[in-house]
């Protein structure tokens, strides 16, 4: 017990000697940082957005790529930062289809998320590298690592957006999937109040909780423990979570092989103010719910071109990676519409009884509980569904069985959007009998 409590103290001390010297200090100056080229556009525009193409200098020796789409139409527009996935680049076509709805969009490279392939304009030490290499180090510091390179790049990206002059700096948002997602997470936490709302999409923080601690190919159990805390203190959005001032919003998918249910939601306890989410069961890095990644098909006419409008609308996962985004962005950034519902968990003496409110500004289509078994392995946890039965006030109430070890409530209203309770874990049969439970 006594080594116990004093490897733990160590830990401590590790975690508070890493907090003390932050190497991305001095390049949060909140500056706007030089564009060094422009790059032609050369692809297809819709007639109401002006697409930029450009190259900025992010730090010493690194170039980074971002697309700046706008609306033709004049006034002040709110900004959105499109952040893409790991192996991707630039969304260029999100960044255009969000113009269209009324957004000033920038969407830049990501290098040490990028597939390094692809970045054809972004230069750095990250260009000779192969996909993956280079995340996982912190030696000296944080800033060997090339996410701290990602980091950079988008809070540059930011700064980038909020200058641009038909931008409401007050009305700025952040989305992004996956590496995207935790870095949707991890600019929001630096970024404070300069952001208004975020919508990360499967991405969050505490990878300590994820698969790249605790899963088969863990990846920071291979660094040596006092660089893994450097890395964490650093460049885990969890760390940063504390600093977030916008209304945040996380999409989860309950069997993700990369964002385990746990990490999301230890990133939306960390988060200070408000916070909404949603758990997708039985679903790995896709959201098959009301307002999720299933898309109406493609209008089977064939697209005429205007003056107005010469080249088709990006449309489908091409626009956005959840419906449901649209309608977040739209009442956060714009005040248009109606705020997603918000599923309230309550606590009754009888921890099998499964009780939550919704508080919802349109009908609810669907409320239902979901659990499962205890099982160690994320990926083949099988979620079964319990219909809840409406209570009085906006509550609704289901009957676990004695084998579940989580449950989680999912609310879907007419629009659509989904959203979810908290993931609530109970103890084990075992250890429940120890404490009188019955």
């Amino acid at each position: 017990m006594k080594g116990a409590f004093i490897k733990a103290g160590a830990g401590w001390l590790l975690a508070l000697a890493a907090r003390a010297a932050d190497p991305l200090a001095p390049y949060l100056d909140g500056k706007v940082p030089e564009i060094v080229r422009e790059i032609a556009v050369t692809n297809a525009v819709p007639g109401n957005v002006a697409l930029r193409q450009v190259v900025f200098k992010s730090r010493e020796d690194s170039e980074i790529f971002a697309a700046i789409a706008s609306p033709k139409a004049p006034g002040k527009h709110p900004g959105l930062l499109v952040l893409h996935g790991g192996g991707g680049c630039a969304e260029v076509d999100k960044a255009v289809a969000w113009a269209q709805r009324g957004y000033v969009a920038v969407a830049p490279d990501l290098p040490g998320i990028a597939e390094p392939k692809k970045l054809t304009a972004s230069k750095g030490k990250w260009s000779a590298l192969k996909y993956g290499e280079g995340r996982w180090v912190a030696s000296p510091d944080a800033s060997a690592s090339v996410i701290f390179d990602a980091v950079l790049s988008a809070m540059k990206s930011l700064e980038l957006l909020r200058a641009q002059p038909d931008v409401d700096p007050a009305r700025i948002g952040v989305v992004g999937i996956s590496w995207g997602g935790y870095m949707t997470t991890m600019v929001c936490g630096l970024a404070g109040e300069r952001v208004r709302a975020g919508f990360a999409v499967f991405g969050c923080g505490f990878y300590d909780l994820t698969a790249q601690l605790n899963g088969p190919k863990s990846t920071l159990g291979k660094m040596p423990e006092e660089e893994r805390e450097r890395w964490l203190a650093h460049l885990d959005a969890g760390r940063r979570a504390p600093g977030m001032r916008a209304s945040f919003f996380i999409a989860a998918a309950a069997n993700d092989f990369f964002y385990w249910p746990r990490a999301v939601q230890a990133t939306l306890d960390a988060i200070p103010d408000e916070k909404n989410h949603l758990y997708a069961p039985n679903a790995n890095h896709k959201v098959p719910l009301p307002g999720g990644t299933v898309f109406p098909k493609e209008a089977s006419a064939p697209f005429k071109p205007t003056a107005f409008q010469p080249v088709p609308t990006p449309s489908g996962s091409k626009a956005n990676w959840l419906a449901m985004e649209v309608p977040y962005f739209e009442y956060y950034l714009k005040g248009e519409g109606q705020p997603l519902p918000r599923v309230a968990v309550e606590k009754t003496g009888d921890p099998r009884l499964a009780r939550f409110r919704i508080d919802a500004p349109l009908p609810i289509a669907r409320a239902e509980v979901w659990w499962a078994k205890e099982d160690p392995d994320v990926m083949k946890r099988q979620w079964q569904a319990l219909p809840a039965a409406p209570a009085e006030d906006g509550r609704y109430e289901a009957r676990l069985p004695p084998e579940a070890a989580d449950w989680f409530a999912v609310a879907s209203d007419e629009r659509p959007v989904t959203v979810s309770g908290d993931l609530i874990h109970l103890a084990a049969p075992r250890e429940a009998a120890e404490n009188g439970v019955p």
